[in-house]
């Protein structure tokens, strides 16, 4: 017996959010700059189309970054790049003269807003998940508490 499973869903405040590779994504995407970045959620206890008013509320600040976020967010993002940069000590990794040069080495993936519920979350959170060129294996994760970046790690290390 097949089960049919929707491949989208419309909420009423943020229109359809649709499967795109096993990630539930909203039609709308969050700027970053001059970069356009998917939203992706994951349903509070699994059940589709419910969003908790804390995933609502990251969602809305994603939305709705300052256009000055990079800038405000390189610090913490350099802070992750000079921890790799020390560690390894290789010439590819030059010490950044701004740090707002530490975007030209990462590429968006997505914003990830997690279920609240199962991390225990209690302010909205969310995280901006790339690619960074000092640790490709595991990628950029920073996240983001109450629309603001607090935390630059590697994916799935950032501190809970």
């Amino acid at each position: 017996m097949t089960i049919n499973s929707p491949r989208s869903y419309d909420d009423s405040e943020f229109g359809q959010i649709r499967i795109e590779e096993n990630h539930w994504t909203l039609a709308q995407c969050a700027v970053l700059g001059d970069h356009y970045v998917p939203i992706c959620v994951d349903f509070e206890q699994g059940h589709i189309g419910e969003l908790s008013s804390l995933q609502r509320e990251a969602i809305r600040q994603a939305l709705t970054l300052p256009s000055d976020v990079l800038r405000i967010t390189a610090p913490l993002v350099l802070q992750n790049y000079d921890v790799y940069r020390d560690m390894i000590g290789d010439e590819s990794m030059p010490p950044l003269a701004n740090p707002i040069q530490v975007w030209d080495r990462v590429t968006f993936s997505y914003i990830y807003v997690p279920p609240h519920v199962e991390y225990d979350l209690d302010i909205p959170t969310f995280e901006l998940i790339a690619e960074c060129d000092w640790e490709p294996e595991h990628g950029l994760e920073v996240r983001f508490r109450n629309g603001v970046a607090d935390d630059a790690d590697q994916v799935g290390e950032t501190g809970r």
